[in-house]
C-alpha cells in the first residue's frame, strides 16, 4: 500500500514539474539568441545582429518584434545592435511594422548603436526596415533602392468564359463601389485602378517620408531621384546617400565596436537572433504547416473540396500592395 502511494506522489510530482516547467517555458520563450563569437574578457561588449532574411511578411514582422523585445529582457540587452537585411522586401504592413518596433526599441535605448548590414540585395522593403538606422552598409555586389509600390491581382475572367461559368457579383444599395477593385472573375476597369492607385500612391508617400526622415543627406526635394523604384549598386547607393559605406558585415560590427570604445573588434561578444519555437507547443517541437504547401499536395493526390479551392482561389485572387522588388 505503501509503495502504491510513493509511485502515485512520484508521478504526481513528475507531471506537475513537467506542468511548471512547460508553463515557464511558455512565458518566457521567444527567438532564440546563437553566439557567432565569445569575445575577450569576463564581461565584453555585446553585438547582437538581428537577421531580416527572405520575405517580408507577417510572421517576419511578428519575429522582429518578438526579438527586439526579448533584449529587452533583464541582462539581455546588447550594448549595440545590427540589422542584417538579405531581402528584396515584401508586404507594406510587415514592412513598415519592422521599421516602428526598430524606431521604438531606439526611443527607449537613444545611447544604443543601430546600423544596418546589407548583404547581396536590400531592396524595396529591404531598404525601409533599415531606412531608420543610425549607418547602413552595403556589400561590394549588393544593390538596393526599389524604392516604391507594386499591387497585382490576377483576373480569371478570362478562364471564367473558357468554362462557360458567369460569375454574379450582388453589392448593397448603400455600397456601390464595394465591388471596385474587389472582383477577380471580371476584366478591371479605370474604376477598379483609381481605387488601387490611391492605395499605391499613399503607400509610396509613406515610404519616401521613412526614407527622408532616416536619411540625413535626402530631403523632400531629391529624395525623388532615387525613389523612382530604381535599383543602384553599392558604389551608386553610397554616391546618392541611400547608404553610408561599403563593407561586409564584419565591418558593420568594427564600426559598432569603434563607437562602443572596443579597439580589436575580435574582442567583443557576438550573438544572432533566430526565429524558436515558443511557448508548450514548441517545447514539444510542434511546427505550423505550410497552407500552400498543404493544398499542393491535396492538388496532387487529388484530395480538393469545393470549399478548399474557393479559398485558395480568393488566397491567390487578394490584392496584395507591397515593397518588393522581384
Amino acid at each position: 500500500m505503501l509503495s502504491s502511494l510513493a509511485v502515485a506522489l512520484l508521478l504526481f510530482s513528475l507531471l506537475l514539474n513537467l506542468y511548471l516547467g512547460a508553463l515557464v517555458y511558455a512565458m518566457t520563450a521567444g527567438p532564440a539568441e546563437t553566439v557567432l563569437r565569445e569575445g575577450v574578457g569576463i564581461d565584453p561588449k555585446h553585438v547582437a545582429v538581428l537577421p531580416v532574411v527572405g520575405v517580408i511578411d507577417e510572421e517576419m514582422a511578428w519575429f522582429c518584434g518578438e526579438a527586439l523585445r526579448s533584449l529587452e529582457k533583464p541582462g539581455r540587452l546588447p550594448d549595440a545592435l545590427i540589422l542584417r537585411v538579405e531581402s528584396g522586401g515584401g508586404g507594406v504592413t510587415a514592412s513598415d511594422r519592422i521599421w516602428h518596433e526598430l524606431e521604438r526599441f531606439q526611443e527607449r535605448h537613444p545611447d544604443l548603436p543601430v546600423v544596418a548590414s546589407f548583404g547581396g540585395v536590400a531592396a524595396s522593403g529591404g531598404y525601409y526596415v533599415a531606412a531608420g538606422t543610425d549607418r547602413i552598409f552595403i556589400e561590394p555586389t549588393g544593390f538596393t533602392g526599389s524604392i516604391g509600390v507594386i499591387a497585382q491581382v490576377p483576373t480569371l475572367a478570362g478562364a471564367m468564359d473558357k468554362l462557360g461559368v458567369d460569375w454574379v457579383t450582388l453589392v448593397a444599395d448603400g455600397s456601390p463601389r464595394k465591388d471596385n477593385a474587389n472582383n477577380l472573375y471580371r476584366d478591371w476597369t479605370e474604376a477598379d485602378r483609381a481605387v488601387v492607385a490611391t492605395l499605391i500612391d499613399d503607400a509610396y508617400e509613406r515610404f519616401a517620408s521613412v526614407v527622408v526622415a532616416g536619411r540625413p543627406a535626402l530631403d523632400e526635394d531629391s529624395v525623388g531621384g532615387v525613389a523612382d523604384g530604381s535599383v543602384f549598386t553599392s558604389a551608386a547607393a553610397v554616391e546618392n546617400g541611400l547608404v553610408d559605406e561599403v563593407g561586409y558585415l564584419e565591418d558593420a560590427i568594427a564600426s559598432v565596436s569603434t563607437t562602443l570604445g572596443v579597439a580589436d573588434a575580435e574582442e567583443a561578444r557576438v550573438t544572432i537572433l533566430e526565429r524558436g519555437g515558443g511557448g508548450l507547443l514548441g517545447l514539444l517541437g510542434a511546427r505550423t504547416g505550410d497552407p500552400f504547401a498543404e493544398a499542393s499536395a491535396d492538388f496532387s493526390s487529388g484530395r480538393v473540396a469545393a470549399a478548399d479551392l474557393r479559398r485558395l482561389i480568393e488566397s491567390v485572387g487578394r490584392l496584395r500592395i507591397a515593397y518588393r522588388m522581384r
